[in-house]
């Protein structure tokens, strides 16, 4: 089903015109990581490649369990620790794995495309998106430089070698996360599932949305504040967490008015499928880039929640109604991400 849904969304999409793929059959980095192997580095270049995104970005570490525990620790402490972590050897090693399937695959082009467009689509269930596949074709360039001397180091053209193979991967994966995006506008809801959020929805208009969107802000601002302090993050919003400033306001009228476009675009053909270019304006005016997208995800789940609640006089959540609206939520993310990612 994954290979039909793609094959039909490739003919329709030109991807990434902005990526240009140099003309490369990545033997040199074949080369090369076949010389890793025997020499026993490439284990080493990978571990050093995770270690360099969890240092130079902080952002990234709440996606994975051992990222949190290292929130709030000089790195001189976590980072003898953290490569003896059974979740950071065990992911290094699945990284090191898809890497080797990557490179015995590499003169089937079309295959090699189609693995790497399913492995995006797999990574988009983990919240990844096109940008941290930026990351780690940066981080494992960055690594191999610093950790590999001697025969095993890089050279000029071995290095041009990584980046076609890198920027490949990045394309193709990128790929498969956009099919996947598309694949879930359409067919995460259903009709029934709808009716019950436009019912609710339309108490919320009734009770008015500035005061609704002021009352999920005030709690989304403070829920962030607070899981900024726990992972010992600084990347505060720009925006002043007070109701009364314009810029607060401003913000929650506009997230409000997005909420209401995700909602109204739904229709039982094709999901949400046009709330991408819908949702376009408001990428545009309060795009927000020095933020922690995964603490930002749960800070606004639980500001909706919350706002939900207080107005619809809920006292206690059923699992059903919050895995609904967190999907409304995640939605409207995806689209604003795939705005993001062309912007």
């Amino acid at each position: 089903m994954f290979r039909l849904i793609m094959t039909k969304y490739l003919q329709k999409k030109e991807y990434r015109k902005s990526m240009r793929i140099v003309d490369d059959d990545f033997e040199l980095a074949r080369t090369h990581w076949i010389q890793l192997q025997k020499s026993n580095k490439q284990g080493l270049a990978i571990r050093g490649c995770f270690l360099t995104m969890l240092e130079k970005f902080p952002q990234v570490r709440p996606i994975w369990g051992f990222g949190k525990r290292i929130e709030g620790r000089v790195e001189e402490t976590w980072k003898p620790e953290i490569v003896e972590d059974f979740y950071f050897r065990h992911h290094c090693a699945s990284l090191q794995a898809a890497l080797n399937m990557i490179i015995q695959n590499k003169d089937d082009r079309n295959g090699m495309r189609r693995m790497l467009n399913e492995m995006g689509a797999h990574h988009f269930f983990y919240d990844a998106c096109e940008p941290h596949f930026e990351v780690f074709q940066e981080c494992l360039l960055e690594s191999m430089r610093l950790v590999l001397n001697g025969g095993d180091s890089l050279d000029d053209e071995i290095e041009q070698s990584w980046i076609c193979l890198l920027q490949t991967i990045r394309l193709h994966m990128g790929e498969g996360v956009e099919i996947q995006r598309a694949n879930y506008l359409s067919q995460c809801l259903i009709p029934k599932e709808m009716e019950e959020v436009r019912d609710n929805w339309s108490k919320i208009e009734s009770y008015g949305f500035r005061k609704a969107g002021i009352l999920l802000c005030e709690s989304a601002f403070e829920s962030y504040s607070i899981l900024l302090k726990m992972h010992n993050l600084s990347m505060t919003l720009p925006i002043e967490a007070n109701k009364t400033s314009e810029s607060f306001v401003a913000l929650s009228d506009q997230i409000m008015k997005a909420l209401d476009k995700t909602i109204k675009s739904y229709t039982p053909e094709e999901g949400f499928a046009n709330l991408i270019l819908e949702i376009r304006d408001f990428v545009i005016k309060f795009l927000v880039v020095e933020v922690c997208p995964p603490l930002i995800r749960k800070s606004f789940i639980d500001g909706m929640i919350h706002m939900l609640c207080k107005i619809l006089n809920i006292k206690h959540v059923k699992e059903d109604f919050l895995h609904v609206w967190k999907k409304v939520y995640r939605v409207m993310e995806q689209s604003m991400i795939a705005n993001i990612v062309e912007y």
